[in-house]
């Protein structure tokens, strides 16, 4: 009983320190995202001073054609390997961005096109720095899929370890009540 509630304890420190990593990941994660978009929207106000306040905006994007996305944002489930003993990863969904196929993309026009021929850098760049965002995003989704798998799992070992010391507790008392009587 002893070695099982060791090995048990053993699992629940392994999780809680995996979950410090991913946390701190997260949070790292996070900052680059932000630091992303805040570029990107530096780099569109750029653009919008360059060409005019009346050339960079809403007023610009197509109202009669549906907007379509150049990426394509894929859900899968792994299958489980006998080798992952300590997380159980069947449940636990990765997100993929991919960019669609050539094809698909020379049918949807770019949306830079919607705002002239010979748009300023800057605007290509925060296009640049949105994408990027995209797939901080699809990691940052990841992570806290692990997170809620970690925990569901942290949880139920947590249960195990409860169940087997109060068996121990119950047993021990058992036989300090049969030494009492002898």
């Amino acid at each position: 009983m002893k070695e099982n509630v060791t090995e048990i304890c053993e699992k629940l420190d392994n999780l809680l320190l995996h979950t410090l990593d991913l946390m701190e990941e997260k949070v790292v994660t996070t900052i680059q995202l932000e630091n992303h978009l805040r570029d990107g929207h530096l780099e569109l106000a750029k653009a919008r001073y360059i060409q005019g306040k009346e050339t960079v905006g809403m007023l610009r994007v197509p109202q009669d054609t549906p907007i379509t996305s150049l990426f394509d944002l894929e859900t899968s489930y792994p299958e489980h390997n006998e080798d992952e003993t300590e997380l159980n990863t069947s449940s636990l969904p990765r997100f993929s961005i991919n960019l669609k196929d050539k094809e698909e993309i020379n049918k949807i026009q770019d949306p830079l096109k919607w705002f002239g021929v010979l748009v300023p850098q800057s605007l290509k760049t925060a296009q640049k720095r949105f994408q990027e965002s995209l797939y901080l995003s699809a990691r940052i989704s990841d992570i806290g899929a692990e997170l809620n798998v970690i925990s569901k799992d942290f949880e139920a070992s947590k249960e195990v370890k409860n169940q087997l010391v109060r068996n121990s507790e119950g047993e021990s008392d058992r036989i300090a009540k049969l030494q009492g009587e002898n």
